[in-house]
């Protein structure tokens, strides 16, 4: 008796013409981990399933983010310490955040090439460890390091300087340089203006 496969290859016709019309395969965790397109495809249902739930808000993926960061809070992590090749990508994040909302947000650099010792620079990050919120960012460099400091006005970020120059005491004070920038500002027309700064910082 021969095998019916009238069935089978009905099936098979369906799956080429779901891929010929670009139908989306099957999420998987590996699928949005390592493939873009299913990746940006999760975070639009994701964003279409937070507009059901907040309709009086037009969540972005930047909202996302920091929803993300909010529920990752625990307590023996104050806040988020991060590499440097990531500064770019949340300074963004912050302007985007900024034009949108008109939310302020700060750029705090403090400058250690003149420490004596590796001691005196895990002095100085254990210090801003103690003083930063959960929503800073801290991004650590050789001898640099750059807070993000969301919701902070210019007025804020420089008391922030000065309870950092306080705790840190007079023998390391004169060893260290600031850079301070506040976004929204007038002055400032341009986001490349922003990141080019926040470059600057890091060479100068």
């Amino acid at each position: 008796m021969s095998e019916d496969t009238s069935n089978r290859t009905t099936s098979i016709s369906q799956e080429r013409k779901k891929k010929r019309a670009g139908e989306s395969p099957l999420m998987s965790y590996t699928a949005v981990t390592s493939q873009n397109r299913m990746a940006q495809a999760f975070v639009d249902e994701l964003i279409r399933v937070g507009k059901k739930m907040l309709p009086d808000r037009d969540l972005s993926i930047e909202d996302l983010i920091s929803i993300c960061q909010v529920a990752l809070q625990n307590k023996t992590k104050a806040f988020v310490m991060l590499e440097g090749r990531h500064l770019r990508g949340r300074i963004s994040d912050q302007m985007s955040r900024a034009n949108r909302y008109g939310e302020f947000f700060s750029l705090l650099v403090l400058k250690l090439e003149d420490l004596k010792n590796k001691n005196d620079y895990d002095s100085v990050v254990d210090t801003l460890c103690e003083r930063m919120r959960r929503t800073d960012l801290m991004f650590l460099f050789k001898s640099r390091v750059v807070l993000v400091l969301p919701h902070t006005k210019k007025e804020a970020c420089l008391g922030l300087r000065r309870r950092i120059n306080d705790l840190i005491g007079e023998t390391l004070r004169p060893a260290i340089e600031y850079a301070t920038l506040t976004y929204p500002d007038p002055q400032i027309t341009k986001k490349s203006h922003v990141l080019d700064w926040a470059e600057d910082q890091l060479r100068t």
